[in-house]
């Protein structure tokens, strides 16, 4: 096996960590860019080069399943209940945060808890500002 053979199989053995319909459209792309850059006679990809790739083919995956998931279809069907009920959990969480912190508990509550809040407030806007017909 020449070493540009096994040079391009680890490259797409790490290409493998993106997601499909990413690979389908830049895989070649991608390939030829990292095969012209690699130096002569190199056999196998560097560990910058690979923890590198393997970085961003995850943070693709985590970024492209947490953009499809909320809020979901029945959140919009059902705003009637959903916009009462976020608007509760966020105030209920704030007020949680607020009596932890005013007791003389440690700061990391509200640290966690504030932006739990915050979460429940834009999905309650998700809901709110987008059409129910979705």
């Amino acid at each position: 096996m020449s070493g540009d053979a096994g040079l391009e199989r680890c490259y797409r053995r790490l290409l493998a960590c993106y997601p499909a319909t990413f690979r389908r459209e830049h895989d070649e792309e991608i390939l030829a860019v990292l095969m012209a850059g690699a130096a002569e006679g190199k056999r196998r990809p560097g560990l910058a080069e690979t923890i590198d790739l393997l970085r961003n083919g995850v943070f693709m995956r985590v970024r492209e399943t947490s953009r499809l998931r909320l809020p979901t279809s029945w959140a919009y069907r059902h705003r009637s209940v959903v916009i009462p009920v976020r608007i509760l959990l966020a105030i209920w969480i704030l007020v949680v945060a607020g009596l932890l912190f005013g007791n003389g508990h440690s700061a990391w509550w509200a640290a966690l808890l504030v932006p739990a809040a915050a979460l429940n407030f834009y999905l309650l806007y998700r809901v709110w500002r987008y059409p129910a017909n979705r």
